[in-house]
């Protein structure tokens, strides 16, 4: 298939995603995938269809039950868990878990990066 024909067939249907779904859970690899149910599109949109899904769905999941369990097993262990870096840190650690939540893992990576830079 030309990449002008895979490229224009990039919308993908509920039925779409059940067969590349049931294909993927039966073991199948992505160009068989791809050969047999979706020929108009290549092996890579295939794989990046269902990560999509795969991601889509595992938000899902976070959002009922798996996010209560969470939230129980958190409340059980969060002073011990925020006291190592409190410790180390020489804070209280509900200060620590405070400045960590309010700040957000991607900012703590990116003060991290420019810590290691100087």
């Amino acid at each position: 298939s030309s990449s002008t024909h895979s490229r224009g067939a990039t919308t993908w249907s509920a039925q779409d995603d059940e067969i590349l779904l049931a294909a993927r859970s039966a073991g199948l690899n992505w160009q068989p995938i791809a050969s047999k149910h979706f020929p108009a599109k290549t092996a890579n949109a295939c794989r990046k269809r269902h990560e999509r899904l795969m991601e889509r769905r595992n938000a899902e999941d976070w959002d009922g039950l798996k996010l209560e369990t969470l939230a129980s097993v958190y409340m059980e262990v969060r002073r011990e868990m925020w006291s190592i870096l409190a410790t180390r840190l020489g804070e209280k650690w509900t200060m620590v878990e405070q400045k960590c939540m309010e700040k957000g893992l991607k900012n703590l990576q990116s003060a991290n990066r420019s810590a290691q830079r100087k």
